[in-house]
């Protein structure tokens, strides 16, 4: 029995997320005052880089790297490596300056703001460790899984 073609992104978006906490030393962030943790965003490796690698991977074997759905796979994987990349490094950037805002408010004040997370982005490691991961499990998935 084969693997759904579908499941492959999937599967290597999953791994990447499942190893995250074990190679992030701070995968954690305290999110209230209460003391409420919660995965923070970005980390090694990124998830959405292996989904999207697994993706024009497996576009790229199937159709081949002339077809236009690998053209097309190609533009949103551009797309997902700009906002791992770029994007979500301008947001990190406003939430650590609304951070410092909300410290110069006196503290029964500052309770009422939520948690604004200051890392949100991903490193360029980041992004190539999940691209490889995407790549590397895919390929043995369409060769290997019988």
């Amino acid at each position: 029995m084969s693997i759904p073609l579908f499941v492959i992104p999937i599967i290597c978006g999953l791994l990447a997320q499942a190893l995250k906490p074990f190679i992030n030393q701070q995968w954690y962030a305290t999110m209230s005052p209460d003391g409420k943790k919660l995965p923070r965003y970005g980390g090694m490796p990124s998830a959405h880089s292996a989904f999207a690698f697994s993706i024009a991977t497996i576009i790229g074997v199937t159709d081949g790297i002339f077809s236009t759905t690998f053209i097309i796979a190609m533009a949103l994987l551009v797309l997902i490596l700009d906002d791992a990349l770029r994007m979500r490094i301008f947001l990190s950037r406003h939430g650590q300056a609304l951070r410092r805002l909300i410290q110069k408010l006196p503290a029964e004040e500052r309770r009422s703001y939520p948690y604004l997370e200051s890392r949100l982005g991903h490193k360029p490691l980041e992004v190539a460790a999940g691209g490889a991961l995407g790549v590397i499990v895919s390929l043995l998935l369409l060769f290997f899984i019988p």
